[in-house]
């Protein structure tokens, strides 16, 4: 496939027209109506529904919507990591990062990075953990941020200094709302939502399946959420009680939501990875330079 030919199929699907695709190409309609018969020969599919006036993809046009997009965007990045002399710090760099407090550690570096390279742009892509390293081994994105990874010794990574408390978020008509922290045995007796990489096989997994230990009764799961947001939605609707990272809901009088914090406390680690032995492009290259200068800065006044 020819990527040229792959823009062109995007911008059809944009414009919603042969006609103003080929205005915003700047070719003829009959040139780009060839190249993409020709692609649909090629993969030996129809991609587009031709309309009187209008045209969309197919089930088929739809998936290679997808990946030609995954394809131009890896094929941009690497052209722009190529064309950019190897002195100058610009370009761009893609992280994926699950929702977390530590993000602010991540995010407080980036500021201070572009105060000393003004030409660098970041990514940031948002999702669960599946998510960001399928993202992370395809390419897409140059580091990924892991709140306790089971896994992450599989990568290159630097362990940030803070950790995330694990709290519940609730009503606040809850009775565990006058609580100051909220223990297992408090959660055995009514529903509650979890993170769904913490659900396994019908059964709560990880570090939360070790901190309800034989303390209490297993609770009943009510629901499973890949991001926390949606999960309050959810504890606003009665659903039941949310587990999730402090401070990646808001809370107070005006959400009708509110959180205690986990006893005995709950926490996880934080890891910036990235692929070992993979190559980046300069801009991030500089900026792990630049967090592994932190990290070893942060790390001597604490073993001295």
């Amino acid at each position: 496939m020819d990527i040229r030919v792959l823009r062109y199929f995007l911008t059809v699907c944009d414009a919603g027209t042969m006609s103003r695709a080929a205005e915003l190409l700047h070719i003829t309609q009959p040139a780009l109506s060839r190249q993409i018969s020709a692609l649909e020969r090629e993969l030996g599919t129809t991609l587009l529904e031709r309309g009187s006036r209008h045209v969309s993809p197919t089930e088929s046009g739809l998936y290679l919507r997808r990946r030609a997009q995954e394809i131009i965007a890896l094929a941009d990045q690497t052209e722009a990591d190529f064309a950019r002399a190897s002195e100058l710090v610009e370009g761009d760099v893609h992280i994926g990062a699950g929702e977390s407090e530590g993000m602010r550690v991540v995010a407080a570096q980036i500021r201070t990075f572009r105060e000393r390279y003004h030409d660098v742009r970041f990514h940031i892509h948002s999702g669960n953990a599946p998510d960001i390293l399928e993202r992370l081994e395809r390419g897409l994105d140059d580091f990924a941020v892991l709140m306790s990874h089971p896994n992450i010794d599989r990568y290159a990574h630097i362990r940030l200094r803070p950790t995330d408390a694990w709290c519940v978020t609730m009503r606040t008509d809850d009775p565990l709302a006058s609580r100051e922290t909220v223990g297992p045995e408090d959660l055995a007796t009514t529903p509650i939502i979890v993170p769904e990489r913490y659900y396994r096989d019908g059964h709560i997994a990880g570090e939360l399946a070790s901190w309800f230990g034989d303390r209490a009764p297993a609770p009943e799961i009510a629901a499973t959420v890949n991001l926390a947001f949606n999960g309050s939605m959810l504890v606003r609707e009665g659903v039941g009680r949310m587990l999730a990272f402090d401070g990646l809901v808001g809370t107070g009088p005006e959400t009708g939501l509110t959180s205690r914090l986990l006893f005995p406390p709950l926490v996880s680690v934080i890891d910036v990875a990235w692929k070992r032995d993979a190559p980046l492009g300069n801009a991030a290259a500089r900026f792990l330079d630049f967090m592994r200068e932190g990290h070893e800065a942060e790390r001597a006044p604490a073993e001295s």
